[in-house]
């Protein structure tokens, strides 16, 4: 009994110290890193504010890749304030947890709020243009009040969570200079004559749009074989509807002239004559997005309006052609 209360006691002693040593660590906790980045300040917003393109620089994802793909782990939308990317993965440095914007100014600032597992914090981003380019400013705060055992943990949190926003400020510069600068993307006015094709449309997840497109076309060049259909172009795809949840796509094959056609899924549709916004993009097609940033940018400034869905053509065929680097996509938009 004596061997008890003495444990007790030394138990006791080391917990008073303990509370006692608390009271004057620090009840918070701040940790900012930052980067100089050349690139537009709206690319790189929008690499923080969408919460989908964290896969592209996170360094979380270095640990896990796996954790930014599945159903059910982003809202919809994936963007701005509201947006949120629940995580669950099997790595325990990386464990379950949840992000959410809780404010979002366009291409200066951005507040979300961390559920790490082990309690919460908030992040915080500001970007904001220097000589230069754009300096990049990633934060966190903890509040820790006056819990002892969260202020001890405060001690080493900086040397947990530092390295890997250094690595993600890093990563994030790569890709983002890497990206084409929507300034400079080269686009035109042009008048283009009446395109028939061959076409399938159909409604997909964007899980499943990496397959899709050689399916489609299997399937039409199938038909155009059997009925001795000549190919007038290079394949196409229009879009008639985009979000995060859902693609309206219609992938075509140009054809000279029309041709009766009978069939449950294969169509014939054609592209009006008339003006059209036009721009190509170099690369593979996880960059498109960039290019479009461009083409919007410049119809914006150009005060143009969009008449009905975009496409695309694929100059350079990704089925023969296998190093992305040397794809070439044209990209149209159809104009008053």
């Amino acid at each position: 009994m004596n061997i008890l209360k003495r444990s007790a006691l030394i138990l006791l002693f080391f917990l008073i110290i303990i509370v006692i040593v608390s009271l004057f660590l620090p009840s918070s906790f701040h940790l900012e890193r930052s980067v100089v980045i050349d690139a537009d300040k709206e690319q790189i917003f929008k690499q923080v504010n969408d919460l989908r393109n964290w896969k592209n620089w996170s360094p979380w994802e270095l640990k896990d890749p796996s954790m930014y793909i599945g159903d059910g782990l982003f809202s919809n939308p994936s963007s701005g304030e509201g947006a949120s990317f629940n995580w669950d993965s099997e790595n325990d440095e990386i464990g379950k947890g949840r992000i959410e914007i809780i404010i979002s100014t366009t291409n200066k600032y951005i507040e979300n709020k961390l559920d790490f597992g082990a309690g919460e914090a908030v992040g915080t981003w500001n970007f904001n243009e220097n000589e230069n380019g754009v300096e990049v400013v990633w934060g966190m705060d903890v509040e820790f009040g006056f819990d002892p055992i969260s202020k001890f943990f405060g001690l080493f949190l900086e040397g947990e969570v530092s390295p890997y926003y250094e690595l993600g400020l890093e990563r994030l510069k790569t890709f983002s200079e890497e990206l084409p600068k929507i300034n400079s993307v080269k686009v035109e006015r042009i008048a283009i004559n009446q395109q028939w094709y061959l076409s399938i449309r159909d409604s997909v997840s964007p899980i499943e749009m990496d397959n899709v497109h050689g399916k489609m076309y299997a399937e039409i060049g199938q038909f155009m074989i059997e009925n001795d259909i000549l190919v007038a172009d290079v394949p196409l795809v229009v879009y008639h509807f985009w979000s995060d949840s859902i693609i309206d796509i219609e992938a075509g094959i140009p054809i000279k002239d029309s041709v009766g056609i009978k069939h449950e899924k294969i169509k014939l549709s054609f592209i009006r004559a008339g003006d059209v916004v036009k721009a190509i993009h170099y690369g593979p097609f996880d960059r498109l997005i960039e290019t479009y940033d461009g083409i919007n940018e410049w119809m914006r400034k150009n005060k143009v309006r969009v008449t009905g869905p975009p496409w695309e053509s694929y100059l350079v065929d990704p089925a023969t052609e296998p190093n992305p680097k040397k794809w070439e996509t044209a990209i149209y938009f159809p104009i008053e």
